[in-house]
């Protein structure tokens, strides 16, 4: 191996540092050795980044999309587990593979058919093979029946290969779609322009941003850091803190747990070629941990951060910390991956699936007791008939007879018990994943399916789900006047005010150098093209970016107030999270020989800490009692508004030893005596239809509870406007009371101010729980736990409520326990955590109350789909089995052909196509069940043993009556193998027309009337395809399928009968409703 320190790197032209290049440097992470490193063979840190092609500000250059092809050619792509490709012709074969294990019937089928056909020249000469007419009718019968009936077989498995092979790959397709959409976002400089690029595509060279709360994704090379430090232990295994700065310890290493503070680095190594990738399993060690460090806990708060791009919401207990946050979150137990916790994830199983277990295993059973039955009688009837009571002697040409009735049994033990049976759940899941996609919805595993269509509870977040996730400040409450700014032509008389003051230049600068600069930097603000009202994209943080589209209003430049006020200079930053509300950053400034604090965050937060505020003249006094209670009230006014309420303040303090400097690492010193500046009044607008989609779910009998950590009057406001509220019986509950309300605690008793979560002293009360939650409509000002609380409470009502199935969403990194734990975790994947879309179970694209609306209509539609595949089963399965029992005691023959169970076996398989139509609104006319929904429902037993009774008894009337009425020669012939008749063809032909026309039955199943509906959709064309090749067969087929063409007449008795299944619904339904009608 060549190695860096053997050749002069600073000749070769262009990007030629190599693999081992790179890996001498990340190697070197030790205190100053890196960058020892560098200066010793590069010269400097400019001179690396040249050879590399890249910048430290504008990252990779040139035409970006070829130098990411050309970099990840180099130096490989950014994913741990290089997995290679099947193929089309690998993933083909392991279908083939899979579905001949499942379909041995099929084989078995396909084997005695051939043995069939041998056995039908038994006593021929093999020349007369080829002497078509000379064959005896029986012989050229059984052969040709033979060889259909293996084709058949061939057919329907080729059939179910190349249907999965297509679902398979659109679902690989959707999947992989899912887990890149779920991957973390790393912000990285491109081109001179900043975006967030999934992990698994950041490529050497390119300069990415990593903040507290976030794993390293590469290794990589400091450029700049804050107070940066790390958690190694899944690269090292030493469980411990360690500093990094871009003058110290400068190596990160992908894996690395950020536990303060934040770094602009550069990318040296990815993938494979990490230090992780090169570690046994890429760094996953067995056996659990729990590292030195404290996560507080995120909930839907105001003032919050884009956690899943920014995971602000975390913060380290160290020595030294006096901060109160350091106290108040208890430190949980991670996995050695050194970012996810060792949680018991809920092993969810959906009602569908235990029910189609149960019925599945009945079938099975029943079918094979039925099956050995018919098999045994068909053969002994036979043998009985044939050699006792007819007195022949045995001859080969029987064995051909009792080879077809063993092929018979085996097709109608086929048709009893499908191979989809237990699978039909998955597959339509599969199949209706795609269709899914398309509502902004990912669905991460099958089982949410039949979850989702059946919950009757829904704890939500207000961000991004009932509101817009567009925040845009119209509220400015500074100089004791509030001035509002008038959207969308962003006018502001405040600009006026601000000109007209003694010290307008020093008050300006505080406003607006506060809110560019205490804000995330890589929040920014972009004009939409062709876009002409004004309508910014927002990109990174939400209020960041409204805070900065706030200094743009007021004739500031944020991008020049970063220029003079670099990361460089930021001294410290103390992130947002959901115990401290705030952010805050110290600004050092030399000029003024002073280090200047800027601070943002929760205003009752902020204004605890402040000590004095800005004047009508904009001077600094003494915050009084009269003025706080004026800063309350404001405060108050803004929250009936809607609007989040936010507090700027600064602090300026000495850089020198003296009495006004103070430590920064002393928290709560450097977070005190701060000077308010404003109060702002930040919207986020309702979304449009939101009210209308609230209607929907709860006419669907889904009760809805806003949980936010928003104050609880701008959470009551948001909720009224949306319809989640609707009457004075809806509780508004503050988080304080809602624990003390299930506590069975008195506010006014002692140990009212001293709620702790988990203290078995004061345990939740169930019988208090059970009467707050039913008509809970919004719980503000959350902690983080209280969502968590009602999901368990809610999944364990007692009897006497319904049973229920609770669905949270969640975005924040403490979102992944409850959303693992609750019975149905919606993660909200445009501003959620990488955590929390790990935990879920279904991700929004979107964030939407829509979406939310759409996936609980999907699970309904696939539980209605896998209904109808089972109504469908039973009733053919339990006509065939029967027919053939009583064919076979009546006349040692099955009144309908092996291969006609067979093409009636496909007409399944076709039927499947039909089970994923797309869902209407009207499937939320019907009331959410909760756990106490099944597949077999009283509807469900009374139209499967009415479509039952009337099928057996139309097609025992056709064998037994048929020849009579329709004046036909009777067709009831002992050997399987005879030649077509009329009569049992029209046997045949109005079972199969009868079992499609029932189709159009089954499309419905919560007693609705209107089966014609959606039947324009393109998929009824295979209800039109199925009674076309039924013509075929019937008026062609002959030999083939055992048919003799019918003629009119005959077609249309066959026709009348197979409509009457559909009049005979209308009977039963009208009876079932006037039944449950007179009972209540």
């Amino acid at each position: 191996m060549i190695m860096a320190d053997e050749i002069d790197l600073a000749t070769r032209p262009g990007l030629t540092l190599t693999l081992e290049d790179l890996a001498s440097i990340v190697k070197r992470n030790g205190q100053g050795e890196a960058v020892e490193f560098i200066k010793e063979k590069f010269g400097n840190q400019k001179e690396l980044l040249r050879l590399m092609q890249t910048h430290e500000d504008d990252g990779i250059s040139h035409l970006v999309e070829e130098e990411v092809l050309k970099r990840q050619e180099l130096y490989g792509n950014n994913s741990l587990y290089e997995v290679e490709e099947a193929g089309v012709h690998g993933s083909l074969w392991n279908i083939i593979k899979s579905q001949l294990l499942k379909e041995l019937r099929l084989v078995l089928i396909m084997v005695l058919a051939v043995v069939s056909f041998g056995l039908s020249f038994a006593e021929s000469d093999v020349i007369k093979f080829s002497l078509y007419l000379e064959l005896e009718e029986r012989k050229r019968a059984g052969w040709v029946g033979a060889i259909c009936l293996c084709l058949l077989a061939i057919f329907i498995f080729m059939f179910q290969v190349v249907s999965n092979y297509f679902l398979e790959e659109q679902y690989a397709i959707t999947q992989r779609k899912r887990k890149l959409f779920s991957m973390a976002q790393v912000y990285t400089i491109r081109g001179s322009a900043g975006a967030y690029q999934p992990r698994d595509e950041i490529v050497v060279g390119d300069i990415i941003y990593v903040k507290c709360g976030s794993t390293v994704p590469a290794d990589g090379l400091i450029i700049y850091s804050s107070n940066v430090k790390v958690n190694e232990y899944r690269v090292t295994r030493r469980d411990s803190v360690v500093d990094k700065s871009a003058d110290g310890d400068a190596i990160l290493l992908k894996g690395s747990k950020i536990i303060d503070g934040h770094a602009r680095m550069v990318v040296l190594q990815v993938g494979v070629h990490t230090k992780l990738g090169k570690t046994p399993q890429g760094g996953v060690i067995n056996g659990a941990f729990t590292p030195n460090y404290q996560f507080a806990r995120s909930s839907d708060a105001p003032d919050s951060g884009d956690i899943a791009r920014s995971a602000n919401d975390i913060y380290v207990n160290m020595p030294g910390n006096t901060s109160e946050v350091a106290t108040q979150s208890s430190p949980p137990v991670y996995s050695p991956l050194g970012s996810q916790r060792l949680r018991n994830k809920k092993e969810k199983k959906s009602v569908l699936t235990q029910d189609l277990e149960i019925i599945s295993n009945y079938v099975l059973i029943a079918a094979i007791a039925l099956c050995t039955i018919i098999g045994l009688v068909l053969i002994i009837n036979y043998c009985y008939q044939t050699f006792i009571a007819d007195d022949e002697s045995w001859d080969i040409t029987y064995l051909k007879d009792i080879v077809d009735l063993i092929i018979v049994t085996i097709t109608v033990f086929t048709i009893t018990y499908p191979s989809s049976l237990p699978s039909i759940y998955q597959h339509i899941c599969k199949q209706s994943a795609h269709e899914i996609r398309h509502d902004q919805i990912f669905v991460c595993n099958n089982e949410a399916y039949g979850i989702m269509g059946n919950i009757t509870t829904l704890l939500t977040n207000k961000t991004g789900v009932v509101t817009e996730n567009y925040m845009r400040v119209e509220g400015i409450f500074l100089f004791n006047e509030l001035f509002h700014v008038r959207w969308p032509d962003k006018q502001t008389n405040l600009n006026t005010r601000l000109k007209s003051m003694t010290h307008s230049s020093e008050v300006t600068n505080l406003l607006l150098e506060g809110m560019a600069v205490n804000t995330d930097y890589t929040a920014q603000i972009i004009q939409i093209p062709g876009e002409n009202h004004g309508i910014l994209q927002h990109i990174g943080d939400r209020i960041d970016c409204a805070l900065l589209e706030l200094v743009e209003i007021l004739g500031g430049h944020y991008r020049a107030l970063r220029d003079s006020n670099p990361e460089e200079k930021v001294m410290r930053v103390y992130p947002f999270n959901t115990s401290r509300k705030m952010m805050c950053c110290v600004i050092g400034k030399e000029e003024l020989n002073r280090n200047r604090v800027y601070c943002k965050g929760a205003a009752e937060r902020v204004l605890k800490r402040c000590s004095f505020y800005l004047d009508t003249d904009g001077v600094a006094c003494p915050l009084d009692t009269a003025t706080q209670s004026n800063f309350a009230s404001q405060i108050t006014e803004m929250s009936k508004s809607k609007l989040r309420t936010i507090c700027l303040a600064y602090r300026d303090m000495a850089i020198d030893q003296t009495e006004d400097s103070v430590d920064l690492s002393r928290e709560d010193d450097v977070l005190s005596k701060l000077t308010c500046v404003a109060l702002l009044g930040i919207s986020d607008r309702v979304r449009p239809k939101a009210a209308k989609y609230v209607k929907d779910l709860q006419r669907s009998g889904i009760k809805i509870t806003m949980v936010t950590g928003d104050d609880l009057q701008t959470a009551g406001a948001v909720a009224a406007e949306s319809g989640i509220i609707r009457s004075p019986k809806d509780l508004c509950l503050d988080s304080e009371v809602f624990n003390h309300k299930i506590r069975g605690i008195e506010m006014t008793s002692p140990s009212a101010s001293s709620i702790m979560y988990g203290d078995e002293s004061q345990m939740i009360k169930d019988d208090e729980f059970h009467k707050t939650w039913p008509s809970l409509g919004v719980l503000g000002g959350a902690h983080p736990d209280d969502k968590q609380v009602l999901a368990k409470g809610i999944s364990a009502a007692p009897k006497n409520l319904q049973p229920q199935l609770v669905a949270v969403t969640g975005r924040y990194i403490g979102d992944e326990d409850t959303l693992a734990e609750a019975d149905l975790g919606i993660a909200l994947g445009n501003i959620g955590s990488v955590e929390a879309k790990t935990a879920a179970d279904v991700i929004l694209k979107d964030d939407s109350i829509y979406s939310i609306r759409q996936a609980i209509m999907w699970g309904r539609n696939i539980w209605d789909g896998v209904v109808k595949f089972v109504q469908s089963l039973l009733v053919r399965g339990m006509i065939t089995s029967l027919v053939a029992f009583i064919g076979a005691c009546t006349f040692s023959n099955s009144p309908i052909r092996a291969i006609q169970v067979l093409w009636s076996y496909l007409l399944v398989n076709v039927s499947i196509i039909l089970l994923a139509d797309k869902p209407t609104r009207h499937i939320l006319k019907y009331k959410a069940a909760g756990s106490d929904n099944h597949i077999v429902s009283p509807l469900f037993v009374v139209t499967t043993i009415s479509h039952f009774i009337y099928q057996l008894a139309v097609i025992l009337v056709f064998i037994y009556k048929g020849a009579d009425f329709f004046d036909i020669d009777d067709g009831q012939e002992r050997s399987p193998s005879t030649f077509p008749t009329q009569h049992m063809t029209m046997v045949f032909n109005v079972f199969i027309l009868m079992q499609i026309f029932n189709q159009l039955n089954e499309r419905k199943v919560h007693s609705q009337q209107q089966v014609y509906d959606g039947l324009l959709q393109m998929r009824s064309l295979v209800y039109v395809g199925e009674i076309f090749c039924q013509l075929l067969i019937i008026q062609f087929s002959n030999y083939g399928f055992g048919c003799e063409a019918l003629d009119l007449d005959q077609w249309l008795w066959c026709f009348a009968f197979g409509i009457g299944t559909v009049l005979w619904h209308q009977i039963v339904l009208l009876s079932y409703k006037l039944i449950i009608l007179m009972k209540s």
